[in-house]
């Protein structure tokens, strides 16, 4: 990957974000990871004002993994992670330490303007066992309306964006063409390692963006995505 050091457009601007959650609200404690922000699996199903569903023991499978879902898809991750309540990570990301207004800098957006995007977070999950090397290994999902961006399109915006990116690729699936791209974020010291879905779903492009301290270990997880993605 390609150094590129540059201000993110305001459309790009969440996709790091919740990573920087998670190292706020989980900065390496294990047994806490993500606890002050769960909701109970058993009763998702009868709440759907975040637009998002949390896993429950009826979606568990014999291959180790569950489905989760949002109003727009359905997606399998790995057994032992646990789905947050997206407005809940949110207020974890502006805690104490005030994630949001530094990112927001570095982003070129107003926190104000930030912090109203992240109102269309859909889905937030997150890896059992806490943060590996001050990342915690996360997915989430939104959806906003539009059409599917070209790869070559979504290659400049990332390379606006991120530290360092790979190439926007487009795979198949159950949903129809995803585009898929790598990137390399800093964010206070620490190299978080990102994988970038899209997809389009009716109306709207669906974002699923998979962070890790690892690269190999996002590539696994939005491999996961890719081939169980599936319409709501």
């Amino acid at each position: 990957m390609k150094p590129r050091p540059r201000t993110a457009p305001a459309s790009l601007a969440l996709l790091a974000v919740l990573a920087v959650g998670g190292l706020a609200a989980c900065g390496g404690d294990d047994a806490d990871t993500g606890s002050a922000a769960e909701s109970p699996s058993a009763p998702s199903q009868d709440s759907p004002e975040d637009g998002s569903e949390d896993s429950s023991d009826d979606t568990a499978t014999e291959d180790g993994t569950q489905e989760v879902s949002t109003d727009q898809v359905r997606l399998r991750l790995p057994e032992d992670w646990e789905s947050l309540e997206a407005q809940e990570a949110l207020a974890e990301a502006d805690g104490e330490d005030g994630a949001l207004a530094p990112i927001a800098e570095r982003l070129g957006v107003p926190p104000a303007q930030l912090e109203a995007t992240l109102q269309n977070v859909d889905l937030v999950a997150v890896a059992g066992g806490g943060a590996q090397g001050g990342v915690l290994t996360n997915v989430n999902v939104l959806h906003q309306p539009g059409e599917l961006p070209e790869e070559q399109q979504f290659a400049q915006q990332l390379e606006q964006f991120a530290d360092a990116t790979g190439e926007v690729t487009t795979v198949d699936s159950a949903v129809g063409d995803v585009l898929r791209a790598d990137y390399e974020l800093d964010i206070n010291g620490t190299a978080g390692q990102f994988v970038v879905l899209l997809a389009q779903v009716g109306d709207d492009v669906v974002t699923i963006t998979v962070t890790s301290a690892d690269a190999d270990d996002a590539a696994e997880v939005a491999d996961l995505v890719v081939d169980s993605l599936e319409e709501a």
